[in-house]
């Protein structure tokens, strides 16, 4: 998937577009909506051939349902290599969408877009755009820490609670690329580490400053911040790997960190994306 604004669709890919999609897409740009409104208002001037088949005469469903799309084959491959051109999934054999990734396309152009207009503002100002990082199994590799406690802690935690074991965060290792990655936002972001302490193991809020203090630069010292309300915070982005803690309702952007295909699972991954933003 591509990450592009609207202005840089219509300067660059003009050509897989309509005069009337133009017209349109230069509306949405000029009109200020609700995230939502946008992104769905969006979706309907570049993918509007996902809805074709809701004017189907009797003839085209049957074809449709016989696995064959009616629509000319000329105005197909151009739909697909536009599709293809954004990133997103051709339409199927019957001319049926497969899957989400065109309205994750428009969510993410409406995002973009967002982005850069602030970003404007912020570079005009001389300001930077919030980022915050979490810890735990993003910046800090947690099972390092799993990794040298006894068999003993292990047995008296159990495995939902070994974060409460005294003094694991002192034994873990950062995630690779983790360091290198605060340091490359700390040069284009605002950048703050924001993460969770267990409740019933104060060691933690010791050795997760300590940790800090340890690993990371010098442009880490005190950005330190440790909340169970993620989502008090007023930011830009948010790398985490959890939606918990109030990270589903932060109002900027989530930038899910996983190792399971889902989200974006290496620090490469997050560097990447955030190039597109500056």
């Amino acid at each position: 998937m591509k990450y592009l604004t609207i202005g840089k669709i219509l300067n660059t890919y003009s050509d897989h577009l309509t005069e009337n999609e133009i017209k349109e897409l230069k509306e949405i740009q000029r009109k200020p909506s609700l995230f939502v409104e946008q992104a769905k208002a969006l979706k309907n001037v570049l993918f509007a051939e996902e809805t074709d088949f809701m004017l189907d005469s009797g003839a085209d469903a049957k074809d449709r349902a016989k696995g064959k799309n009616p629509m000319r084959v000329e105005y197909t491959e151009r739909i697909n290599l536009k599709r293809k051109t954004f990133g997103v999934s051709v339409l199927s054999e019957a001319g049926y969408t497969t899957d989400n990734s065109s309205q994750k396309f428009c969510e993410e152009v409406v995002r973009q877009t967002k982005n850069y207009k602030e970003l404007i503002d912020l570079k005009r100002n001389g300001g930077k755009q919030i980022v915050y990082v979490d810890m735990d199994n993003v910046l800090v590799n947690f099972q390092s820490g799993i990794d040298k406690i006894s068999a003993e802690d292990i047995k008296t935690y159990g495995p939902d609670d070994l974060d409460e074991v005294p003094g694991i965060f002192a034994l873990m290792k950062p995630n690779e690329g983790a360091v290198e990655g605060f340091e490359w936002l700390s040069k284009h972001f605002d950048v703050y580490i924001l993460s969770t302490a267990p409740w019933k193991n104060p060691s933690a809020w010791q050795d997760k400053l300590l940790w800090v203090q340890r690993y990371l630069p010098e442009v880490a010292w005190k950005r330190l911040i440790l909340s169970h309300h993620k989502n008090l915070l007023k930011g830009d982005f948010i790398i985490d790997d959890r939606t918990a803690r109030g990270v589903d309702q932060f109002k900027g952007k989530h930038i899910h960190f996983t190792k399971n295909g889902a989200g974006f699972d290496h620090w490469n991954d997050v560097i990447t994306y955030m190039k597109n933003l500056i």
